[in-house]
């Protein structure tokens, strides 16, 4: 069955299909959804009986965000104390009922509390289309992967960029940031160069394709590396370990430029090859 998609303050009817019951027959029904309650009795412009098996739950006052979970009781003249039938429903409820709000908190540069991304769900959609990637068809999980690589990106690259943060005891990221430049410009301190946003939906993609990115370690420490003609070439320090970093060539390319590599002329760095560790 496919998803209900839930607006605030849109008119939004989540459907639900039951068999092995006549919903006509209920003298209440009740319905959990989150943290809010609604009934037959009390709220009969919210929960509708729609047909013997179908019932509709109007929500558009919704005020629950994300993927949220529903209870369905039925009440009739055998079961005054009611009958849980939320097992009955043909469709599986974390797929049908899903209310919309965006989970993110949106860094534009002049450093936003508890920020979780420096991209909205509309420009990461706009972004996969473009380039034609696959993203999920919720929204809560695509902010999920859009946090997550927010988390990766700052983790794993921050200390190879130029400059410092703007406001450490505030920000979540690495960006916005001082004294940093990129392509023989200074980066304004209160902006969020569009790189750092392709580069983390890019690595969205990833982690929506598999990539793990709390990998552990189970090999050696890199002692050195060298390149020749068309080849690449690694070798280890013995009895060492390091950590598997998920490896994101496309997100390296991106972030190069603002990396103390990319400011020092180029010069042959590990990155170059797409490797993080």
């Amino acid at each position: 069955m496919s998803q209900n998609l839930v607006i605030a303050n849109k008119d939004n009817l989540v459907v639900y299909v039951f068999g092995g019951i006549d919903l006509t027959l209920a003298t209440d029904i009740q319905v959990q959804f989150g943290s809010e309650s609604y009934s037959l009795i009390s709220d009969p412009l919210i929960v509708i009986v729609t047909s013997a098996t179908e019932l509709s739950l109007n929500l558009s006052a919704t005020a629950e965000v994300g993927k949220v979970f529903s209870t369905v009781t039925y009440f009739d003249g055998a079961s005054v104390l009611g009958t849980d039938v939320t097992s009955r429903e043909l469709g599986n409820s974390d797929q049908i009922v899903v209310a919309i709000g965006t989970q993110l908190i949106i860094e534009d540069g002049s450093v936003v509390a508890n920020a979780n991304s420096w991209v909205t769900d509309a420009e990461y959609k706009a972004f996969a289309k473009l380039k034609g990637y696959s993203i999920p068809a919720t929204q809560p999980d695509r902010e999920a992967n859009l946090a997550n690589a927010y988390d990766f990106i700052n983790f794993t690259y921050e200390q190879q960029l130029q400059g410092w943060r703007v406001t450490p005891q505030t920000q979540t990221g690495c960006m916005p940031r001082t004294n940093i430049f990129a392509y023989g410009v200074l980066v304004a301190n209160d902006s969020i160069p569009q790189d750092f946003k392709n580069a983390q939906m890019l690595a969205s993609f990833s982690i929506n394709d598999g990539v793990d990115t709390n990998a552990v370690k189970d090999t050696a420490d890199l002692a050195g590396f060298s390149v020749g003609q068309n080849a690449y070439s690694e070798s280890y320090q013995t009895g060492s370990s390091t950590p598997t970093l998920a490896q994101m060539p496309a997100v390296s390319k991106v972030l190069k430029p603002y990396t103390n590599a990319g400011l020092n002329g180029g010069g042959l760095y590990r990155e170059n090859m797409g490797y993080l560790g």
